[in-house]
C-alpha cells in the first residue's frame, strides 16, 4: 500500500504499518492528527518493489 501526502512525501507499507506512518508524519511534519478512516480514504494499491530494492 502507498500514501503520497500532499507535500510530497511518500510512504509505503503494509496496512497496519502505514496507518502509522502516515499518522506519524502528520503529527510530526503538519501538526495533524489524521484518524485510521482518513488514511484508508488516501492509500492505494501498488505493486511490491522487486527483491533487491531498497525500502522506503
Amino acid at each position: 500500500m502507498e500514501v503520497t501526502c500532499r507535500c510530497g512525501y511518500v510512504m509505503r507499507g503494509s496496512k497496519s504499518e502505514l496507518i502509522e506512518k502516515v499518522r506519524e508524519h502528520g503529527r510530526s511534519a503538519h501538526q495533524l492528527e489524521v484518524t485510521p478512516a482518513q488514511v484508508r480514504a488516501l492509500w492505494r494499491m501498488v505493486d511490491d518493489p522487486p527483491a533487491n530494492a531498497a525500502k522506503s
